[in-house]
C-alpha cells in the first residue's frame, strides 16, 4: 500500500476523525479500558491542526488511512516519571518530542501506516532539533507497546495521570485536560522513549 505522510488540511478531518472512531472500537474489541469516551476526536485533531501537530497518511487518491499528534510544546506529566528518560529534558524547554493521538483505518489495520507515521515523526522531531520521542500509553494497550519496541523505542517507567471526571472538558481541549479513560491516580501508565541519536528502525524518511 503506497501512502504519504503530511499535516492534516481542513478537508481531512472528518477522516481523521473516523480513524480515531475505529482506534476506539479497536481498543474496545481488546478490552482496553483507553479512548472509551469523547476523547479524542475532531476538537482535537482541530486544536492540533492549529498548533501545527496534526498529520496524516493518505493513499495515491487523497484517502486518509491515519492520523497522529506531534508536539514539540513538552509535556508536564512527563516532568516526574517512575523511571529514567533517555534524554534529561523538563516540558519548560524541551528537547524531545511527543506522538499523541495515533490511529489507523480499520482497513488500513496491520499495512504498516503507522510504523511509517512513527518512522516520519522520527524525521520531523530531528529537523526539529529535538533529541528524543516520548510516548505513553495505557498500561494494557499491548499492541501500541509492541509497535513502540518494533520502531526502536525503549520502555522507560511509568508516570501517574491524574483522574477527571466525564464531564470535564477544557474549553481550549490542551493536554493538561485529561479525559476519563487515563488511569486513576492509583494507576499507571506506560512509557515508551526513542533516542533521535539512534540508529532508525526504519529505512528512510518518507517523502
Amino acid at each position: 500500500m503506497a501512502f504519504t505522510i503530511r499535516q492534516t488540511l481542513p478537508q481531512d478531518v472528518e477522516a481523521a476523525e473516523r480513524a480515531l472512531e475505529d482506534g476506539k472500537a479497536a481498543l474496545a474489541a481488546l478490552d482496553i479500558p483507553q479512548w472509551q469516551g469523547e476523547y479524542p476526536d475532531r476538537i482535537d485533531i482541530e486544536d492540533d491542526m492549529a498548533h501545527g501537530a496534526s498529520y496524516v497518511a493518505v493513499d495515491e487518491g487523497g484517502t486518509v488511512l491515519g492520523v497522529m499528534a506531534l508536539s514539540f510544546d513538552g509535556e508536564k506529566t512527563y516532568d516526574a516519571i517512575d523511571g529514567a528518560w533517555l534524554t534529561e529534558s523538563s516540558s519548560n524547554s524541551p528537547t524531545y518530542g511527543v506522538i499523541h493521538r495515533c490511529a489507523v483505518r480499520a482497513q488500513a489495520a496491520h499495512c504498516g501506516v503507522m510504523t511509517s507515521m512513527f518512522a516520519e515523526g522520527e524525521c520531523i522531531a530531528r529537523e526539529h532539533g529535538m533529541k528524543s520521542l516520548r510516548i505513553d500509553t495505557h498500561e494494557r494497550n499491548l499492541p501500541l507497546q509492541g509497535l513502540a519496541t518494533k520502531c526502536g523505542y525503549t520502555r522507560c517507567g511509568v508516570i501517574t495521570l491524574p483522574y477527571e471526571g466525564e464531564a470535564t472538558r477544557c474549553a481550549s481541549r490542551s493536554r493538561n485536560c485529561y479525559s476519563p479513560w487515563h488511569a486513576p491516580a492509583s494507576k499507571s501508565t506506560s512509557i515508551s522513549h526513542r533516542s533521535c541519536n539512534a540508529p532508525s528502525a526504519m529505512s528512510a524518511c518518507t517523502q
